[in-house]
């Protein structure tokens, strides 16, 4: 479709966006962020500054507004996607930001390309924060027409239900538990409107994981905290 299109959404013509009280550069490339992403950053910063948080890694970062709107109140920010294309928006909004903040962009497929060392040399607990895609592939159909010219990889997160990058990650993080040099881990994370059930039996399968869920303005319990401490 053409950027001529009455569609087309002006954050792309313009390639900037207002967000959480600062302007961004933002590209096709990249998710136009949600309102509703407002409610995940000021938990992560109430939660940052209650367990003094000195470390978050920002898990699929797109649009790099997560890991960006906290980054005033912690040491280091870790950025992680897929895209390489993203993560140049990233990084180029994160130093525009935050020139003398400490950061890594690293392109990988959710914690794939990393290994048990990239975690035992943070110091303190972590902070895991994502806004994953969600949408179930088919879906797409339903959707509004301006969304047709955001990325698809940003937007569909599977063919069965539009969880499975969550289910995949979850995977990923219960090895992570196993670390000894883990002691703490934390996560804050956003999902679908009408996820919360799939959510909740996901979660199931981890007993020893600690877990609540938190509404979005609208009053509708689309994100979660979930804890993990190997001494609690």
């Amino acid at each position: 479709m053409s950027q001529n299109s009455e569609n087309y959404p002006e954050e792309y013509k313009n390639w900037s966006l207002q967000f959480f009280g600062r302007k961004f550069v933002v590209t096709p490339n990249v998710l136009i962020p949600r309102l509703e992403t407002e409610c995940l950053i000021k938990r992560a910063r109430t939660f940052i500054q209650k367990e003094q948080i000195k470390t978050v890694i920002d898990i699929g970062s797109g649009s790099w507004i997560i890991g960006t709107c906290i980054a005033d109140i912690v040491d280091e920010v870790i950025f992680i996607d897929i895209s390489s294309e993203a993560l140049l928006i990233t990084e180029k909004n994160f130093t525009e930001n935050f020139p003398e903040k400490k950061s890594r962009y690293i392109q990988s497929d959710l914690l794939s390309q990393l290994s048990p060392a990239d975690f035992s040399s943070l110091r303190g607990p972590i902070l895991f924060l994502t806004n994953l895609p969600y949408i179930r592939d088919e879906d797409w159909k339903n959707m509004s027409k301006d969304t047709h010219f955001e990325p698809k990889i940003a937007l569909f997160g599977g063919e069965k239900t539009g969880f499975e990058l969550y289910e995949k990650l979850f995977e990923q993080f219960e090895i992570l538990c196993m670390l000894e040099s883990l002691d703490s881990l934390y996560c804050i994370f956003e999902f679908g409107f009408d996820q919360r059930k799939i959510a909740e039996e996901t979660l199931k399968k981890y007993k020893d994981w600690n877990y609540s869920f938190f509404p979005d303005y609208a009053g509708i319990e689309r994100f979660w905290e979930i804890s993990f401490e190997q001494n609690p």
